[in-house]
């Protein structure tokens, strides 16, 4: 900041009774002048014809309103945090009740529930993903040799994956000429958008960009190289061309030069290269920080165009593109179910309820051998986060070699099955004649499954009949592949499949005929059952909102019924009525 500029703000402040302003807090106000200045150099097209003056008013009154939006959302936050603090309270506080058990054991029921909850989250948003499932799935321009590949080794139909990637990138605005890969491209983006606007409904800060996104998923090994000045200059070189130079320019409008850009992409490459350790100062907190506030970090690197993408992802990328949207997908359903849940910092609501429980058990007590730290890095993600992307490959091509050398015959072992299906169908007092009849649906209609599929169930195969969204642009791992055929050729998927859908099925018309009756004339069985589930009394009112939905001659209770009803609840009690025909039928 220039001499004249620090006196001009400190004068600034000291006219508004604050105490004069230190360097970092002068840093702060310069970088983030600057920041806007940039941001509005590539949206305002008179931006260079303004002078030096304007640019700066400009930049100042807009950084002003963004400053006072991020006040207004803190305080909003600070809300939230403490009606979820309460929430959270009341509800283990009913489980210890209700279970007789320790403050420790209520709080590891509360984050089961919770798991549920995300999944339900999960599962909904993938079924918006049908149009994308049919591009994906296409066949169309390929061979017979290609189509026999795609069956069995789930490898990509090159064509429809290029198209559906540029159709993305445009918003998909047709230019492909592509309608299969269009409609694919619009499921995907709709998806991604609904779960950013509920993020953000809940305390959350995620902007939207101008062109279609895809994560981008680098392979740190591969960024890395063989490490140093050399690995570095190459990878920069190598992605420059790629790149969208637009995006990249000054606070006075003019594009970065080259030797600009370049220290850009350096950073760039230190902070993928080592996984993120550059950014992280030594003796810090390593927690992950308000989750209201992730997704929100400036993204630096912005391809031109989709072929630019798959370009680099296939030189320095890891999975497949799939992976990445499936991946993107999961994360954002996780970070909504838990601040949904916890509020906007759900690791300082955890470490608040630790303290509770040692307070309230004389010490926190340990379930299944386990602590509840154990469950709470499960459920947010950091126990399923790899300290070695290397050892990591390694763990998930043995499992791979384990499953297709060992279980090509393991759907005779899964007869057995039937029995349990029946046990589970009585458990839940469910209608044995509806799934015996429901088996048989499931297995040979094509209807059926894709009415469960449409309303976000059995998310998880269709996710695997996804799993060729790779293959020639992006790698995938042999072993995953070999693993894939092997499980689709014994059966074992189709098998399990048509017993999960059955009983799905056979739940959610059970959950229509219930949910015509009031809560309080529930039997206690029924009404105990959802109360586990984390079903209140308050959410059965909402789901008796519902216009069931017809399919096949009966009634069903899904998510979009409850969601039709208007209720501003609707899209939390959706989740969790998932969640649960979801666990029971897994």
């Amino acid at each position: 900041m220039k001499p004249d500029c620090v006196t001009a703000v400190q004068e600034a402040a000291q006219k508004m009774g604050r105490a004069p302003l230190t360097r970092a807090q002068l840093s702060a106000i310069d970088d983030r002048l600057s920041a806007t200045m940039r941001r509005l150099a590539r949206t305002d097209a008179e931006w260079q014809a303004k002078s030096l003056d304007e640019r700066v008013a400009t930049a100042a009154q807009e950084a002003m309103a963004e400053i006072k939006a991020e006040a207004d959302r803190k305080v909003a936050n600070a809300q939230r945090k403490i009606l979820k603090t309460a929430a959270t309270d009341a509800r283990i506080t009913a489980t210890m009740q209700q279970m007789k058990e320790g403050r420790s054991r209520a709080l590891v029921n509360d984050m089961d529930q919770t798991g549920h909850y995300i999944t339900g989250i999960k599962n909904e948003a993938v079924s918006g993903l049908m149009n994308l499932l049919d591009a994906v799935n296409t066949t169309s321009g390929t061979g017979a040799g290609r189509r026999l590949m795609m069956w069995l080794f789930d490898v990509d139909n090159p064509t429809m994956t290029r198209d559906v990637a540029r159709e993305i990138y445009r918003n998909g605005d047709g230019s492909t000429g592509n309608k299969v890969a269009q409609e694919g491209a619009k499921a995907y983006l709709q998806t991604i958008e609904q779960l950013r606007q509920r993020f953000n409904n809940a305390g959350g800060d995620v902007g939207r960009l101008e062109y279609g996104y895809i994560p981008q998923p680098h392979d740190a090994a591969r960024v890395r190289g063989a490490g140093g000045d050399a690995a570095r200059q190459a990878w920069v070189d190598n992605i420059m061309p790629l790149l969208d130079r637009s995006r990249y320019v000054l606070e006075d409008g003019s594009r970065m030069a080259d030797a600009q850009l370049r220290e850009v992409l350096g950073r760039a490459w230190e902070t993928i290269a080592s996984d993120g350790a550059n950014k992280r100062e030594p003796g810090t907190f390593s927690g992950t920080g308000a989750k209201a506030n992730a997704g929100s970090e400036s993204r630096q690197i912005h391809f031109k165009d989709a072929d630019a993408y798959l370009e680099y992802m296939g030189q320095y990328g890891t999975g497949s593109m799939y992976d990445a949207t499936i991946s993107h997908i999961t994360r954002m359903a996780r970070d909504i179910g838990l601040i949904e849940r916890y509020g906007p910092n759900p690791n300082a609501q955890m470490r608040l309820q630790f303290d509770l429980a040692d307070r309230a058990d004389g010490g926190i007590k340990r379930d299944f051998g386990l602590r509840p730290q154990s469950y709470w890095d499960q459920l947010n993600g950091t126990a399923g986060t790899p300290q070695s992307a290397k050892l990591a490959e390694i763990g998930t091509h043995a499992r791979n070699i384990q499953t297709f050398g060992k279980l090509g015959a393991a759907v005779i072992s899964s007869v057995t099955d039937l029995g349990t299906y029946m046990v589970t169908t009585g458990y839940n007092r469910l209608s044995y004649w509806d799934a015996i009849k429901n088996i048989g649906k499931t297995a040979a209609s094509k209807d059926a499954r894709d009415f469960l599929t449409t309303h976000g169930i059995i998310a998880e195969s269709m996710i695997g009949d996804m799993q060729r969204w790779t293959g020639d642009h992006i790698r995938q791992t042999w072993s995953g592949r070999l693993a894939n055929s092997t499980m689709k050729l014994s059966l074992m998927n189709a098998w399990t499949d048509s017993l999960r859908r059955a009983f799905s099925l056979t739940m959610m018309q059970g959950l229509a005929r219930m949910s015509k009756t009031e809560w309080g004339k529930l039997t206690e069985w029924d009404r105990t059952l959802m109360e586990r589930r984390g079903i209140t009394e308050a959410d059965w009112r909402v789901i008796q909102k519902a216009e069931l939905t017809e399919f096949s001659g009966a009634q069903h209770l899904t998510p979009e019924s409850i969601r039709a009803s208007g209720d501003e609840r609707a899209s939390e009690v959706g989740s969790k009525v998932l969640g649960l025909i979801t666990d029971e039928s897994e």
